[in-house]
């Protein structure tokens, strides 16, 4: 029984694996019988390595940084950008006025071909992200001051208020997959969604009295309230790339804004109300502690004076030359940003911790995911997405001796059973956590896998309309 007398499993993994739809399917290895102390046994839970021990295994010269070589890829990131650039305005002379001539077809042409721009574009820059974000690691480079200044300087272009976001990405770090004091792409349970605390459907109008009987702070607290009954509407599938899109286009801004994904404890180390929004732009906001103050006002000075130079090209050139120039390469940052952070941590076999059974090696070695990736994305990304259960362990070691020391890392893990390798392609992986991965049972009852909506029964209504 779960507390307060409800009856809450533990969402074990062997009858997820059973389950799987063909051998091709991964399922991790941190099974619940390995991870769970209240379904495994002592002979079959996992004693999880220390961190010494896995550094051993890591050649010394892989924790050195140098600034000159991050200084080079900061450069070859920009050069990469300034050839896209070169390329649309001089050599393709697209132009961001609609065709005059040529019907439909040819605005289907146009507009297809800033969209493949805002992809190649924003493909091309997205390292300037990762580099920004190695900035608040400490794995730019020695020097604090000099990570600070490059770290602000690029994520601010990239309108990420830097000081912020990494605070809040180092409790990320900190506390991966601990589904109470974590950080980002947070689980939620069943109330969150739509369903009632025994995982029934809730009819129509209590979503409606739920989401839209209340002030904008409820509607805030209660913007997913929906998701189950549109999913019982349009289905497994629709649903599974609803969320894909869905995703992509707007959790980053929700997340910033404190909508969604944000973890359950502030910075003074009590509980958040479910109905406060604790978002990355006030300084005052709960997520930080006191001395992040002024951090977080030069976060927003930087994102400002972005947004201020948009509004000035605007009034010169027009915001639809601003927008196809710059805001579409940043949807594409910022969604495949989500995109990669639900696949480094989110597969419905990959465990999820309540606080008493987290552990900070247990949540990075059994709740973070490495998978592979074509050449393409991997150098324009630095290897983030095939290099990242190192990263959480490592944090400092720069990306361009990922790969060495991921390989050093794998070879002592995998044999061990130790090691979570998808080798699902990326677009069919976030396709299955858009259908397989909406909620757990409970954030505080043990150790949780996600759940379906698609295994939910549906209400009487809809089962009618079905048949």
């Amino acid at each position: 029984m779960g507390k307060g007398g409800k009856n809450v499993r533990s969402a074990a993994a062997p009858s997820i694996a059973a389950t799987k739809k063909s051998s091709n399917d991964w399922v991790s290895p941190f099974t619940a019988d390995r991870v769970d102390p209240r379904v495994g046994k002592k002979e079959t839970l996992i004693t999880f390595p220390t961190k010494s021990e896995l550094r051993a295994v890591i050649p010394d010269h892989c924790f050195e940084r140098s600034l000159f070589w991050s200084m080079a890829f900061v450069i070859r990131d920009i050069l990469q950008g300034c050839f896209v650039v070169y390329v649309v305005h001089n050599v393709l002379e697209m132009s961001t006025d609609p065709p005059a001539d040529g019907g439909i077809y040819a605005w289907i042409i146009w507009r297809l071909s800033w969209n493949l721009y805002a992809g190649i574009m924003g493909l091309a820059l997205s390292g300037l992200w990762v580099i920004g974000h190695e900035c608040g690691h400490g794995a730019f480079s020695e020097y604090p001051v000099v990570n600070g200044a490059v770290g602000w300087t690029l994520h601010s272009i990239l309108l990420v208020p830097y000081f912020s976001w990494a605070f809040s990405h180092a409790k990320h770090h900190r506390r991966t997959n601990d589904m109470i004091e974590g950080e980002t792409h947070m689980p939620v349970e069943p109330t969150k969604i739509g369903l009632t605390e025994n995982q029934e459907r809730v009819p129509t109008e209590e979503v409606e009295k739920q989401m839209f009987g209340g002030g904008l702070r409820q509607f805030a607290n209660k913007i997913f309230y929906w998701h189950a009954k549109f999913q019982e509407v349009i289905g497994d599938e629709a649903f599974a790339v609803f969320m894909m899109w869905s995703s992509f286009l707007f959790y980053c801004p929700l997340y910033l804004f404190g909508v969604t994904g944000r973890g359950k404890i502030g910075a003074d180390g009590k509980p958040i109300p479910d109905d406060q929004i604790v978002d990355h732009l006030r300084p005052t906001s709960r997520l930080f502690p006191e001395k992040m103050y002024w951090k977080v006002v030069a976060s927003n000075v930087g994102c400002l004076l972005v947004l201020g130079a948009c509004a000035y090209f605007s009034s010169i050139y027009g915001f639809r030359a601003v927008w196809f120039w710059y805001f579409g390469p940043y949807l594409v940052i910022t969604g495949g940003l989500i995109a990669v952070t639900q696949l480094h941590h989110t597969h419905e076999t990959v465990p999820q911790f309540d606080p008493d059974n987290w552990t900070w090696m247990k949540g990075v070695i059994a709740g973070t995911i490495d998978r592979p990736h074509d050449w393409v994305f991997n150098t324009a990304t630095h290897n983030i997405g095939s290099t990242h259960v190192l990263h959480h362990l490592f944090h400092t070691i720069p990306h361009y001796h990922a790969v060495e020391a991921t390989e050093c890392l794998r070879a002592y893990l995998e044999p061990k059973g130790l090691y979570n390798f998808d080798p699902t392609p990326g677009w069919k992986a976030l396709y299955e956590i858009g259908k397989n991965c909406h909620f757990v049972d409970s954030n505080t009852n043990g150790v949780q896998y996600y759940k379906s909506l698609k295994d939910v029964p549906r209400t009487t209504e809809s089962s009618k309309k079905v048949q």
